[in-house]
């Protein structure tokens, strides 16, 4: 799966390919068969690290495809878009959230992604240029991209 950056108000007639080179990150997944918050196994497509370097409002696309792995043909599977999110200035953001149990759960499996333990109060220091805003999205947001797909 691929996930690409659309604007808020984005119809195809006004697509903007170049609004992608304002994501950042990770912008694929593998599938992960892991155990989801309940311990049923489960197929996940896990983004831990996609940020957008610019504020607005948005969406994210995400497309899933199937790599056939002898001829090497890939089959565009389909594609749904999220939710709108806002992409904030830094020094507007008030801090991450203490992680969700199922981020945590992924973690203690193996999946890479930054956790928060507890809610805590801003020690803001700027890791990336002053134009470079971050937007986190939830494994359980991609699970349920990922139903609406099937």
């Amino acid at each position: 799966m691929c996930t690409s950056l659309r604007r808020d108000n984005e119809t195809p007639e006004s697509f903007d390919a170049t609004i992608n080179k304002n994501l950042a990150g990770s912008l694929v997944s593998s599938l992960h068969r892991l155990k989801d918050g309940d311990n049923k196994d489960g197929g996940f497509f896990v983004f831990g690290d996609i940020s957008v370097k610019t504020t607005g409002i948005f969406r994210l696309q995400f497309s899933l495809f199937d790599l056939h792995k002898d001829t090497h043909d890939v089959l565009y599977l389909g594609s749904i878009i999220s939710d709108a999110f806002r992409v904030m200035l830094p020094k507007d953001f008030k801090g991450m959230e203490e992680s969700t149990y199922i981020s945590r759960a992924f973690s203690d499996q193996g999946v890479r992604l930054r956790l928060r333990k507890e809610p805590r109060a801003i020690m803001y220091v700027p890791r990336y240029p002053p134009n470079h805003h971050s937007c986190l999205i939830s494994p359980l947001v991609i699970q349920h991209i990922v139903g609406l797909l099937m």
